[in-house]
């Protein structure tokens, strides 16, 4: 990753968990182990963020009645990436964002919304962060994992903000209630976090994709060197001139299949026809 900070996520993480009076966890550090029998290269900088942090759960809601918790999970050694999940087959997925190895999934959310970080097959550097659905739409969430970490860590401060629920001084606040927030103050807080986590993607802009054919044809060596070998009903998208949030449709039969170019700034879709 370019400018990557490990230390400084890590940090970040840490402090927003300390800020939270106990609305948001930090899962333990994964070892190299286990990332070494990962289908993907996990470079130094990335090691050092996930050494020490294997995942954040934020609180979202709360029952009263039998005080079940739900959580928005971000697991950084999610088990999409070994094709199943509770019990369920989800090879579809790798194969939607691109194929094993050229990915690595952090997120599933309520809304059915699947995230994962590009890995560049040749460098094995970790890029963009997307988001897709089971269709033809999909976001760039980020530039970046730590980028991704930083929005996180600010639409939980909004909602610390909306609600009150933030420790006024970490430094000197006394420990969570070990039962954990009531769930007044959990579904407060989630509302709240939800709506801001959510209006990342819902204001991302929209960026027309171009035929393959057509860039071939394009002045651009980036946008021509990425249709290259592809079938003319493939269709690529030029993420480099938005710096926040990207949006694509891509106007296909459904289903497609992801892979990006030039580390992940060229998103491209293909149609897929699945046996």
């Amino acid at each position: 990753m370019t400018d990557f900070d490990a230390v400084g996520t890590v940090r970040l993480l840490q402090r927003l968990a300390e800020e939270s009076s106990g609305l948001i966890t930090l899962d333990a550090g994964i070892d190299d182990a286990r990332m070494d029998g990962w289908p993907v290269p996990v470079p130094e900088d990335v090691r050092v963020l996930l050494r020490a942090v294997g995942g954040v759960r934020v609180m979202v809601s709360r029952s009263v009645q039998n005080g079940h918790t739900s959580y928005e999970h971000l697991d950084f050694a999610h088990p999409y990436n070994a094709g199943r999940y509770a019990g369920c087959d989800t090879s579809w997925y790798l194969d939607h964002a691109g194929g094993t190895g050229s990915h690595w999934f952090l997120y599933t959310d309520h809304g059915d919304g699947h995230t994962y970080v590009d890995v560049d097959r040749a460098t094995g550097a970790w890029g963009p962060v997307f988001q897709f659905w089971d269709g033809t739409d999909t976001v760039r969430m980020a530039p970046s994992l730590p980028a991704w970490l930083d929005g996180l860590a600010d639409c939980a401060r909004r909602a610390f903000a909306d609600t009150g629920t933030a420790a006024t001084d970490p430094d000197t606040a006394a420990a969570p209630d070990p039962a954990g927030p009531d769930p007044a103050t959990v579904d407060a807080f989630g509302r709240s976090f939800g709506e801001h986590w959510w209006d990342l993607d819902r204001h991302a802009t929209t960026v027309a994709p171009v035929t393959a054919p057509e860039a071939r044809a394009a002045a651009d060596p980036v946008l021509r060197e990425a249709a290259a070998g592809l079938p003319d009903d493939a269709l690529l998208a030029d993420l480099r001139p938005v710096t926040g949030p990207a949006r694509v449709d891509f106007p296909l039969a459904y289903p497609c299949r992801y892979t990006r170019h030039s580390g992940g700034a060229v998103l491209i879709a293909v149609p897929w026809e699945i046996d």
